[in-house]
């Protein structure tokens, strides 16, 4: 599966950051175990200002220090579950896309080598968990959330896994992910 992945993403050419916006990065670090393909995501700590509770990839902002985006992701990541960016081999990244906060975010595709430990830094990550591609391949249920943002209240798609909700940003980017597997839901589903 690594393989199917490192391919994909040879054909694949991805729009380039909004260099208007200020700019930020995610990692989706993905892993195969059983004959399945697994990628690592986060819950958010509660006590975080932005977007506590919520599923993520590792990720943030690029600070000054950060020679690209790709760096971004990695040092991101380090942070947040202490994995050693040594251990991560970037494949290549998706499309960017801008969050509702006017970020431009740019996921970053990277496998891990084996024998990785991931430990959650508790000021920023309450939970770490792993996906099964599998997960996906059985049509799981998409349900509608209500989100408010900015006094405007919306309905957006929902999945849950075990006891996580993935959506938002961090949906659009997984279900971008799983197109490069031919994995795709309704066209119109709708996420902000």
């Amino acid at each position: 599966m690594i393989q199917a992945l490192t391919n994909r993403l040879l054909d694949f050419t991805p729009k380039s950051p909004d260099e208007n916006l200020p700019q930020a990065a995610v990692l989706i670090l993905c892993y195969e175990k059983d004959d399945d393909l697994f990628f690592v995501m986060t819950e958010r700590s509660n006590s975080l200002p932005s977007h506590p509770g919520e599923v993520a990839f590792p990720g943030g902002k690029r600070e000054k220090q950060d020679k690209n985006l790709k760096q971004t992701a990695l040092r991101e990541a380090s942070e947040e579950i202490s994995i050693d960016p040594a251990k991560v081999e970037i494949l290549g990244q998706l499309d960017p896309l801008e969050s509702r906060f006017g970020l431009s975010v740019t996921p970053f595709v990277g496998i891990l080598e084996e024998n990785f430990e991931l430990e959650p830094n508790p000021d920023e990550v309450a939970d770490i968990f792993h996906l099964p591609l599998s997960f996906f391949k059985n049509k799981p249920l998409i349900k509608n959330g209500v989100t408010n943002f900015k006094g405007e209240t919306f309905d957006t798609p929902v999945i849950i896994y075990e006891n996580h909700e993935i959506w938002g940003l961090t949906l659009a980017f997984t279900l971008d992910f799983l197109k490069l597997f031919n994995i795709k839901f309704k066209d119109d589903l709708q996420i902000r």
